[in-house]
């Protein structure tokens, strides 16, 4: 059974991946915080110039800090913000992470069961 998000400003129901609330007369910037694990508003903390440096959110529900996914400022089908790091550290957010995690797993076992595949091979 999957959660069901709302608007923090209009109360509107709005799908877990949205960047901008579905009401007309809302249209408020949506991200899900990493912190919180919800869809939220976020406003600028800091803007750091830089091209792989990433500028700063806030959470307006618990406040935590958080940066723009890899992913959605590449223009993937992201609306996650990553927890801040110092450097490129904590590229993705959590739902990125853990797909990308899920893709090495799957290269990695594939590419075994064609190395032994290979080995064990009549010749």
């Amino acid at each position: 059974m999957s959660k069901s998000y709302k608007c923090p400003v209009c109360g509107n129901e709005v799908d877990a991946a949205a960047t901008v609330c579905s009401n007309a007369a809302c249209r408020a910037q949506l991200a899900l915080c990493p912190h919180c694990r919800d869809i939220t508003t976020y406003v600028l903390v800091e803007r750091r110039p830089g091209a792989l440096v990433r500028d700063i959110y806030r959470c307006d529900r618990c406040q935590g800090l958080g940066v723009k996914c890899l992913v959605w400022l590449s223009g993937g089908y992201c609306n996650g913000l990553a927890r801040p790091g110092t450097r490129l550290d904590r590229p993705l957010c959590p739902a990125c992470s853990s797909r990308a995690g899920e893709m090495m797993r799957t290269v990695a076992s594939w590419t075994l069961i064609g190395a032994f595949g290979g080995l064990l091979r009549k010749k």
